[in-house]
């Protein structure tokens, strides 16, 4: 399945202008930052025929994080926006007919506070982060095995050992278009971020931790990402709170400030987007820069 794309569109983002063993993190009071992403869509008929309903389905920053909230969006355009049950935000496009060859553009502004340190974010349901998915192959003999190495005494021990392995074991391939998933990561020993971080999941789960993939950017600065800057990291849920593990950037416990989460990967289909990483277009509509 194609990662960053849906049936005919191309999603084209442009400017619109060491953790303590066996111990939670000090609770000090945690800095706010706030932040602003701006992207630019540009919709466009290919077609020298008007064009009936059309629809593109676009995630934006999460509503609330343990690290996030979602203060205000600013689009062009007639818009709905929506939460689903795991708090991502859906901007929902629709149009009742499209001009042939005709082009609108968009432009989406979205402000949201980051803290440099989690919050507690209590899990309703502990067993949907510690189960087997696809891409997320928990319960794959091989992943059972690593992580029976790699599980320590306490969590923080065991996650910081499944960040230092996948970190130093897993050769970084460059964008990958497909998903290969955690199996595939550890058997051919490369992959891309989003390998990475199944993987990483993958193996705290089977160690008992929960855990997920999470896509979105990282940035220290207001900012309009590119598309190839669109990242994926996992984070394991210690302590009442989810934790970040990258072990592709080498990042674990940073200020979580730099990360502005957007999707919680889910094998099952939660929203109109069904299992698209970013966006998903309904129609015919192209959507490129």
């Amino acid at each position: 399945m194609r990662r960053r794309a849906w049936l005919r569109g191309a999603l084209a983002l442009a400017a619109a202008g060491s953790l303590a063993p066996r111990a939670a993190p000090a609770q000090t009071a945690a800095a706010e930052t706030r932040r602003q992403l701006r992207f630019r869509l540009t919709l466009a008929n290919p077609h020298a025929k008007e064009l009936g309903p059309q629809a593109l389905w676009l995630y934006l920053p999460a509503r609330e994080t343990g690290t996030q909230r979602l203060l205000d969006v600013a689009v062009t355009t007639a818009h709905e926006l929506r939460t689903d049950a795991l708090g991502h935000s859906v901007l929902e496009l629709k149009f009742a007919q499209f001009a042939p060859l005709a082009q609108k553009t968009v432009d989406i502004a979205a402000d949201v506070v980051l803290r440099d340190a989690p919050r507690e974010s209590p899990l309703p349901d502990r067993g949907a982060w510690l189960a087997s998915e696809r891409f997320i192959e928990t319960d794959e003999p091989r992943i059972r095995a690593l992580a029976r190495e790699l599980r320590r005494p306490g969590e923080w021990e065991t996650a910081k050992a499944v960040y230092d392995w996948t970190a130093r074991n897993i050769a970084d391939a460059g964008y990958v278009a497909d998903d290969r998933g955690a199996l595939q990561a550890l058997i051919e020993r490369k992959g891309d971020c989003t390998e990475y971080a199944y993987l990483a999941a993958a193996l705290a789960r089977a160690c008992g931790i929960p855990a997920r993939m999470v896509g979105g950017y990282v940035t220290d600065r207001n900012s309009a990402p590119r598309p190839e800057e669109y990242h994926n990291w996992a984070e394991v849920h210690i302590d009442g709170a989810w934790r970040l593990l990258d072990a592709q950037k080498r990042n674990w416990k940073v200020p979580a400030a730099q990360y502005v989460a957007f999707r919680f990967y889910r094998a099952e289909s939660i929203n109109p987007l069904g299992s698209a990483h970013r966006f998903r277009v309904e129609g015919d509509l192209d959507v490129k820069l």
